[in-house]
């Protein structure tokens, strides 16, 4: 077992005390309106601080010190003093727990969005964005003047607030970075040229902020390792920018990577864990003393340890961790790693939520954001619990049920539970999926739930247990569409090669380019197989989420599977699959026919007890899948949600 030295100790950031080396860095939570944190904000923030122990370290963010600045609706105001007693209330709480408490100060630049902001975003140059489509237009000497007096404004305001620093967003993409970027930087002025130059307007927002908060007053900056942009800063220019970070005096910089704009990956399931960390090293090569944390994929204590202990960082930053866990570190410092909920990097609730302007949430913690109304507590009568269904939905009723003081027992049809989630975690890429039914199995053994696996729920086994409460979480079944041909032994579903049940001919043809079409074409290829997937819509991987979805097609692609799309299958013959494309007909070549076109709910269970008149005086209610189509973020939530009306 790991003993963690490093990661509980204490350092020393400028004139602040950090108890332990784990920052949480900021994240966009979407939990603001017109500025103000709302309740969900201030209520999540303390729970994470009261942990026992919380982050060395919590940062909040972006907040905006301009409306132009603004990256969306429902950000955090610093623009105007009106904030400064909500944040208070806010400082106050996570300060009554022990932990600090710092404010990112945020300037979208080009990144900001015109309907948003009420007028056209700004820049360094006029420079397109390709995130947002639109056309910036040049900050004038004169306006960025005023942009570097509202960061002083802002960083003032934090302190007022209560926040114990300070940070600076020089990342991302973001208007400091713009500034920093020779792709976005095309100035003839006193701001633009080589890169000493293009420093400029950081280094008088870091001296105005110094000044105006006082040189005691600690300053972390926010800075991309590599900009993963072609034609940017690599690794080396961006150890050219720390070196005069640190002599400018900021306190700690905070290493992350890439723009919204990159190719390369940063935070999804496919980016292996720890991978960016080589960057916080380079970093710190290039820097005296200043301290140096590293960011992006560290969601266990074990790799946190590993980090500092092989002396690669001062600091790590772990942020969906959190969320997904606020009790992360108690659990590692008391030796209890396995009971650790881990972050998975699927983006359903984050950075999805982040995308479509809406409050985050989390897969593996249906609490976020919730935190003041889901609170569990024990239930006011025991009662006998049947939860029909092993899925992730079925799983988190039984556990959570059984937490409260039920009787609980989980019927799974199968050898082992687990549902789709244990499919998920196949495909290349999406091996994280097997930390979330790990978890939940794991929950099920702790809080004692009587799993019966191979045994699907009757009225027989009803009228033997006797329960008060019914829990139907019997999950889907794949679709067969009826396409003339497809009853031919070359068919065969998606499921059923995830599963191992069947195997493929060399050349194979996928219907359906959803994401188990396009995750399942991309196993194959991994395996040698020569994979054609086919949707019908313009587009493949409609229902992935926009942060995820253009890397499950970058991998797929990667891989050598072909995508057509706008193409109809019309039949299936013993060559293959003539499909319709453009109205033209063309034979795709299979000796395998995978079938991805969908599934439907499984819930025949419901009338099958009804028929059986065993139902009487028993509650019945319904998670997951066999409610209708859901993604594993709302049948955990579901599952969660009926465990505490029970």
């Amino acid at each position: 077992m790991t003993e963690f030295k490093r990661l509980f100790e204490s350092i020393e950031v400028g004139t602040m005390r950090m108890d332990n080396r784990v920052l949480m860095p900021a994240m966009h939570m979407g939990m603001a309106r017109d500025g103000f944190p709302g309740d969900g904000f201030i209520d999540f923030y303390e729970e994470r601080a009261a942990a026992g122990p919380g982050p060395g370290l919590i940062i909040i963010g972006g907040c905006y010190p301009e409306k132009r600045g603004m990256g969306a609706p429902n950000f955090v105001g610093l623009d105007d003093d009106k904030f400064i007693p909500r944040l208070k209330e806010l400082t106050d709480r996570v300060h009554r727990h022990g932990s600090r408490i710092a404010a990112q100060l945020y300037h979208g630049g080009r990144y900001s969005i015109g309907y948003v902001i009420g007028e056209q975003p700004v820049s360094a140059s006029a420079i397109p964005s390709r995130f947002t489509g639109e056309m910036p237009r040049a900050l004038s000497e004169d306006e960025i003047g005023e942009v570097q007096a509202n960061f002083a404004a802002a960083a003032v305001r934090a302190r007022e607030a209560g926040f114990d620093a300070t940070e600076l967003i020089c990342a991302a993409g973001y208007l400091v970075n713009q500034f920093l970027s020779p792709l976005t930087n095309k100035r003839e002025d006193r701001y633009g040229g080589d890169i000493y130059h293009r420093m400029t307007f950081m280094r008088e927002i870091i001296a105005a902020i110094k000044e105006a908060t006082g040189e005691e007053y600690p300053l972390i900056c926010r800075l991309s390792g590599s900009d993963f942009m072609e034609g940017s800063h690599t690794l080396e220019e961006s150890k050219v920018v720390a070196a005069e970070m640190e002599r400018s005096g900021v306190d700690l910089i905070s290493v992350t990577g890439g723009w919204h704009e990159t190719r390369v990956p940063q935070i999804t399931m496919n980016v292996p864990r720890g991978a960016y960390v080589y960057l916080a090293e380079g970093i710190r090569d290039a820097v005296e003393s200043v301290p140096v944390a590293a960011c992006n994929r560290i969601n266990n204590p074990e790799l946190a340890e590993s980090i500092l202990e092989e002396d690669r960082a001062d600091i790590v930053a772990m942020g969906r961790a959190f969320i997904a866990d606020p009790g992360i570190l108690r659990k590692a410092r008391e030796g209890r790693p396995e009971d650790i909920r881990h972050c998975i990097a699927c983006n359903q609730g984050c950075f999805d939520h982040v995308f479509l302007l809406q409050p985050v949430a989390c897969t593996m913690n249906p609490r976020v954001n919730r935190e003041r109304e889901t609170e569990v507590l024990p239930a006011e009568s025991k009662k006998k619990v049947l939860v029909a269904g092993g899925g992730p939905g079925g799983m988190e009723a039984a556990w959570v049920a059984a937490h409260r003081g039920h009787d609980v027992t989980l019927c799974e049809e199968s050898e082992r539970p687990g549902g789709q989630g244990l499919l998920a975690a196949i495909p290349p890429g999406r091996e994280e999926w097997a930390e979330m039914t790990r978890y939940l199995e794991h929950q099920l053994d702790t809080e004692g739930v009587v799993v019966r696996l191979n045994t699907p729920v009757t009225p027989e086994l009803v009228e033997e247990l006797e329960p008060d409460v019914v829990v139907m979480a019997t999950g889907a079944r794949q679709i067969t569409p009826p396409i003339e041909g497809v009853e031919k032994d070359k068919v065969v579903l998606a499921w059923d090669i995830l599963a191992g049940i069947v195997e493929t001919g060399d050349t194979v043809v996928v219907v359906g380019g959803g994401a188990v079409g396009l995750e399942t074409g991309s196993y194959l290829a991994e395996r040698g197989r020569d994979v054609t997937v086919v949707e019908m819509l313009e587009e493949c991987g409609r229902d992935i989420g926009v942060s995820t979805r253009w890397t499950i097609l970058q991998d797929a692609a990667r891989l050598g599977v072909r995508m057509v799309e706008s193409c109809r299958v019309e039949r299936i013959t013993a060559e293959g699959v003539v499909a319709d494309r453009d109205g033209k007909q063309e034979l795709l070549e299979a000796d395998t026919v995978v079938m991805a076109v969908g599934s439907r709910p499984e819930n025949g269970l419901e009338e099958l007890l009804s028929a059986g008149g065993v139902m009487d005086g028993i509650e019945l209610f319904k998670v997951g899948d066999c409610a209708g189509a859901r993604k594993a973020i709302e049948a955990i939530r579901e599952g969660f949600e009926v465990a505490l009306r029970i």
